[in-house]
């Protein structure tokens, strides 16, 4: 299984945002284990239907003569079926990875508005005292 790591600006963000590093270390594991599950799960799901595929390949060619020509395109019409796969499964992840690009962006332009609004705030602080 491929082990999923969290980018060290987002677990930066983490940590600025929950005021602890073991909270953030928690929720960290947690987003990991999210996605590690989503790549088991498509992994499961390729296994399962490359099973399906190849079973129903075994009876067709049970119940027929099949010539060498005919053999062959069936089995690229299986390997297309499963570059297909293949191809649908990286796009679900790209679409996971921009998931968390965005928040990471929606997260990180959250973290800069509040410092701006504490800085202005400490210095108008200051001004009232001066």
């Amino acid at each position: 299984m491929r082990t999923y790591a969290l980018p060290r600006s987002a677990f930066d963000l983490l940590i600025e945002a929950l005021g602890q590093r073991q909270k953030a270390e928690i929720f960290a594991k947690a987003i990991e284990s999210a996605i590690e599950a989503i790549d088991e799960q498509a992994k499961e799901v390729i296994v399962e239907k490359k099973s399906q595929i190849k079973t129903e390949l075994q009876d067709g060619l049970r119940k027929e003569l099949v010539t060498k020509d005919l053999f062959e395109e069936r089995f690229n019409v299986v390997d297309e079926r499963f570059k297909t796969l293949e191809y649908e499964m990286n796009e679900r992840f790209n679409v996971v990875d921009e998931r968390f690009k965005a928040l990471e962006n929606k997260m990180e332009e959250r973290f800069n508005v509040t410092d701006e609004k504490f800085k202005s705030f400490r210095q108008a602080g200051k001004k009232a005292y001066v």
